[in-house]
């Protein structure tokens, strides 16, 4: 177990606020490389093995890691090699309440952790571990009616806190939050919610301008730094930004037509994307706007490693970036390329068409997700070694933690 694979997806509240994140780990992708290691001996070593590589604080910042647990590693008492004020421990479906599992859970509630119960069903036997859980998640691509998903919260405890998971349309997160559901999981906030048009304020349409201005084959700076100098908002972030540690300069900028120079074609339409981008998710869930950054980056360095011609590491930056911008500005991805001129194969893939550049988007959706079956074959496609997936996203997150106080 010399490589660590993980993800990381957000649980939110009732304000789509992020209220903790389900840290994703399985065993599969080690499997393919060593089909004999036993399932349950993989789930602890790359639950440890994530918790001392990523560190705790990196992961989940002040909030609480989810964490999904076998019959054997709970029987194991494996949760109790982390602190139980960070982490929830996450009772798979398929574990049965044995005497010997209500022990350990009880056990487990004694010294502080936290219980959920996933997937869950409502079946007989199952009563003490009800009583036990603080959170049970109810799978909703599983429990599909809604008299069904409303009864649940009828009949179990008050003390229990029902999660949503699964969540992917904005009728169905109304509909949770209408029966009494508190926390939710899934991609609706990643995809568009409604795909009517949407009227953008002013500033919005001012820097979906500026987005279409940077990204044009030839670049006219001069019309880019007239836009951003009459915004006086835009001028201080974007000196803040290029006099910033990050940017890696050395000599302090005082004036735009200096820092637009420093910056060069490709930092300005870097800067413009991450500036515009924070303007279209101001209502939305500040999960999203992390994820669109986290994703930008980690199409970057992956591009990086591809060596691959059109397949550059702006052009994966911006590929990351504008794969959520629907989502964002809540029109179908079609109507939102419109807006903005983007190279042929950028855009062929941004609309799902078959191309590397589409590859490289699908493997970071599915490292995002933790569907590691995905992320090898997406490896083997781009001729990638999935070994280097894990440094990579390590670097993802050191970059975010660097430049997310920059926009």
């Amino acid at each position: 177990m010399e490589e660590v694979f993980i993800g990381r997806q957000a649980i939110l509240d009732q304000q789509k606020k992020v209220y903790a994140y389900e840290i994703l780990f399985r065993s599969g992708l080690k499997n393919a490389f060593d089909p004999n290691l036993d399932g349950n001996i993989a789930t602890q070593s790359v639950m440890v093995g994530a918790m001392l590589d990523f560190g705790m604080k990196k992961l989940v910042s002040n909030r609480k890691a989810f964490i999904n647990f076998t019959e054997q590693n709970l029987l194991n008492r494996a949760p109790k090699l982390l602190p139980p004020e960070n982490v929830v421990v996450e009772i798979l479906e398929n574990v049965q309440p044995t005497p010997e599992i209500l022990e350990a859970v009880q056990e487990l509630k004694e010294f502080g952790y936290k219980i959920a119960l996933d997937d869950f069903v409502l079946s007989p036997g199952y009563e003490p571990l009800i009583e036990m859980a603080d959170v049970i998640k109810v799978d909703f691509r599983i429990t599909t009616d809604p008299e069904e998903r409303q009864k649940l919260r009828e009949i179990l405890p008050k003390h229990v806190r029902l999660l949503a998971e699964k969540i992917e349309t904005e009728e169905e997160f109304r509909q949770a939050v209408e029966f009494g559901y508190v926390l939710f999981q899934g991609y609706f906030f990643c995809k568009p919610a409604v795909l009517h048009q949407k009227r953008l304020t002013s500033n919005a349409l001012s820097r979906m301008r500026l987005v279409k201005e940077v990204n044009r084959q030839d670049v006219d700076f001069s019309s880019v730094t007239g836009v951003i100098s009459s915004d006086t908002n835009l001028v201080h972030k974007l000196l803040t930004y290029i006099n910033s540690a990050g940017i890696g300069l050395t000599n302090h900028v005082s004036n735009l037509k200096q820092a637009t120079v420093l910056l060069g074609a490709s930092g300005v339409r870097r800067w413009v994307t991450l500036i515009s981008l924070q303007t279209f998710s101001e209502d939305k869930p500040p999960e999203l706007f992390t994820l669109s950054l986290l994703r930008a980056k980690f199409c970057e360095l992956i591009a990086q490693d591809l060596k691959r011609s059109g397949v550059t590491p702006d052009t994966g930056f911006l590929l990351g970036i504008f794969s959520l911008l629907d989502v964002l500005l809540n029109l179908p991805m079609d109507e939102v390329l419109k807006e903005v001129a983007l190279a042929d194969d950028l855009n062929a893939a941004l609309l799902g068409e078959d191309n590397d550049l589409r590859h490289l988007l699908d493997l970071v959706i599915a490292y995002e997700q933790g569907d590691w079956d995905k992320v090898i074959s997406y490896c083997e496609l781009l001729k990638l070694s999935p070994d280097r997936m894990k440094p990579t996203y390590d670097a993802v997150l050191e970059w975010y933690n660097i430049v997310q106080t920059l926009s």
